[in-house]
């Protein structure tokens, strides 16, 4: 068994003036359909925004990939939330299969945030 780590921080602010400069084009290109109805239901959305934004990076370095990578997507990496709340990472799988993701991997998420930053720590376990 391997297990790898990522981890992630970014100002609440600054993914606020990301969204605001660059409105529906970038929710687009940065989050899926269902992060974005999650996230539009909050009272402090941009808090919801920026700690799924730390989550996708921290994915990333857990599975050792750089934003150079051509194919590369953040719309391709989902966080979702299960029944009790817990939130979890969902990978699209034509995006597994070209991060080279196993049949059998795990990806274990915590999200933190509060009114000036959102950070992510990710567990990526693999066979």
């Amino acid at each position: 068994m391997r297990i790898l780590q990522g981890i992630d921080i970014i100002s609440v602010a600054r993914m606020q003036a990301m969204i605001r400069r660059h409105g529906k084009a970038f929710l687009k290109r940065i989050f899926t359909p269902r992060e974005q109805a999650y996230c539009q239901d909050k009272r402090r959305k941009f808090e919801h925004y920026a700690a799924r934004f730390a989550a996708k990076e921290a994915a990333l370095k857990a599975m050792e990939i750089t934003r150079q990578d051509a194919y590369f997507r953040f719309s391709e990496i989902e966080v979702l939330r299960g029944p009790s709340g817990k939130p979890s990472i969902y990978i699209a799988p034509a995006s597994r299969k070209h991060f080279g993701l196993p049949r059998k991997y795990q990806f274990e998420l915590s999200l933190t945030h509060e009114r000036e930053y959102a950070a992510a720590s990710v567990l990526l376990i693999l066979p």
